[in-house]
């Protein structure tokens, strides 16, 4: 059962006026309302029935993205500075001596109406005063009530998946009334996403809660910051390697892109709009980003909901594939692993329902890892088409027969422990030569070639280090695919 936040008001009647009370009632029924709680306070005037009511609190905002993104209500630095960061703990504490001055003001404001020494019109002023401490009181004892709630822990144990939290600077970048913002970005890369892998990405929360510099962004799974960095507006992001004899301006800002490691100078974007280079502007940089963790964590935003809605497909389309393999063979976390896999090394799975035939064809396979590398020699055509540019030759980075031996020694210790064991600084090594190796032949993709029983671990153990890696079989390449070795490790 889903828990929402609940919204309160504060409703009085006079306790002789029944049938005032009755018609408060029923008009807050008719409204939606609960009674949450009834309380006798004395006021000006007599007694009366305090109300409390409560309901389902409703959102605050709608936008016509909401179904690609949620908007938070974007907070002002002054909101910033004042938001409360006592724990409920402390909230109630504090409530409760609030509540004692308070009562401790009330009944020193009757005590001074009582005396007779106040004139008549002192005392409507006492009597006025009077009146408002009792709202004020009233209000503080609703503010506790809410703040021991059950309902306020529960509201808490929530938690955005995909959150891209900016920088004041940047804040117009989501909401500006231009074809170029962040949600229409995130339409864009949900779309490549989508038509390239097979992959829809989950709703995307844009905030502010979070300290940033200026000009920066970052971007949390399920709590966690997994990507920071910084974009200007006003100016476009061009790679340092493809500005060819251009002298650095005095405004131009240097910067390392997080994702390939490369320099890149952020320019004023009058200067370089007659540059016949790549360029991306503040926008279209956040949206690489997000493209980038979208496939490097799938694992962690691939969710049961996802798996279900391929399921749904394949049901529709073959529910034989579904009833063989769904659940008795292959439970949902199984083919979570398996789509997560594949996406995380840009392998399609638009093409569920053959996909699942695959899995049905290699039922036999003992473990999951198996099975993958299998599927994947089913799709090799598809993997070579992603990668390969016609009428050139493929260039490849091949393992030497030493580092070979490593991988498969790392293997069998897997297999007996369940723990990958590799020497930290002969990877290190490893990694570094294969970025030189990269970098002399002026590859944007890095494609590493490996045996067959060792792939996957290969991919699993280099693109902890190195973000722009494909590693592929001997066995995906083909009979017909072209290779140039440009160096081993």
């Amino acid at each position: 059962m889903f828990r929402q936040k609940m919204q309160y008001m504060i409703k009085s009647a006079l306790l002789e006026e029944r049938q005032e009370l009755e018609d408060l009632l029923n008009e807050m029924s008719s409204a939606g309302w609960d009674l949450y709680g009834m309380h006798e306070v004395e006021k000006k005037g007599g007694i009366y029935f305090d109300c409390i009511f409560m309901r389902p609190k409703e959102d605050e905002e709608t936008h016509e993205f909401d179904d690609v993104v949620k908007i938070k209500s974007f907070k002002n630095q002054m909101e910033k500075m004042f938001a409360s960061s006592l724990s409920p703990y402390a909230t109630c504490k504090e409530l409760q001596v609030k509540i004692k001055e308070q009562k401790e003001l009330i009944s020193k404001i009757k005590y001074q109406l009582d005396n007779d020494a106040f004139t008549l019109k002192e005392k409507e002023l006492l009597n006025k005063q009077l009146s408002d401490e009792m709202n004020r009181l009233d209000f503080l004892k609703l503010s506790l009530i809410k703040e021991i709630s059950p309902e306020n822990m529960y509201s808490s144990l929530s938690q955005d998946k995909f959150v891209i939290n900016l920088a004041d600077e940047l804040i117009e970048t989501v909401i500006q009334d231009t074809e170029e913002n962040l949600l229409a970005e995130t339409v864009k890369v949900r779309q490549n996403l989508a038509d390239a892998l097979g992959y829809v990405i989950p709703n995307i929360v844009f905030s502010n809660e979070d300290p940033l510099e200026a000009n920066e962004f970052n971007i949390v799974l399920h709590g966690i910051e997994i990507f920071r960095a910084n974009v200007f507006p006003g100016k476009v992001c061009i790679f340092k390697e493809e500005l060819d004899g251009y002298k650095k301006k005095k405004n131009d800002i240097h910067s390392k892109d997080e994702i390939t490691g490369k320099d890149i100078l952020w320019i004023d974007e009058v200067t370089a709009r007659d540059f016949w280079v790549n360029k991306l502007s503040p926008v279209q940089f956040i949206g690489r980003a997000i493209e980038f963790v979208s496939i490097k964590q799938v694992d962690e935003i691939l969710d049961y909901s996802a798996v279900n809605k391929y399921l749904e497909i394949v049901q529709e389309n073959n529910s034989f594939l579904i009833n063989n393999i769904y659940p008795d063979y292959m439970s949902a976390a199984e083919i979570k692993y398996i789509l997560a896999s594949l996406i995380r090394e840009k392998v399609s799975v638009k093409d569920i329902v053959y996909l699942f035939e695959k899995i049905n064809d290699f039922s036999s396979e003992e473990s999951k890892d198996h099975l993958i590398e299998k599927i994947r020699l089913s799709l090799s055509k598809q993997i070579l088409k992603s990668i390969r540019i016609p009428g050139e030759s493929l260039k490849v980075i091949e393992l030497s027969s030493k580092t070979v031996a490593h991988f498969y020694e790392a293997s069998l210790c897997a297999e007996d422990e369940g723990v990958v064991k590799m020497d930290g600084d002969e990877v290190s090594r490893l990694v570094k030569k294969i970025n030189k190796l990269a970098k002399t032949a002026e590859l944007d993709e890095i494609i590493l070639l490996a045996p067959y029983e060792i792939r996957h671990m290969a991919f699993l153990v280099f693109a902890e280090f190195i973000n722009n890696i494909r590693v592929l079989a001997f066995e995906e390449l083909g009979q017909d695919t072209e290779i140039e070795t440009v160096g081993e490790v």
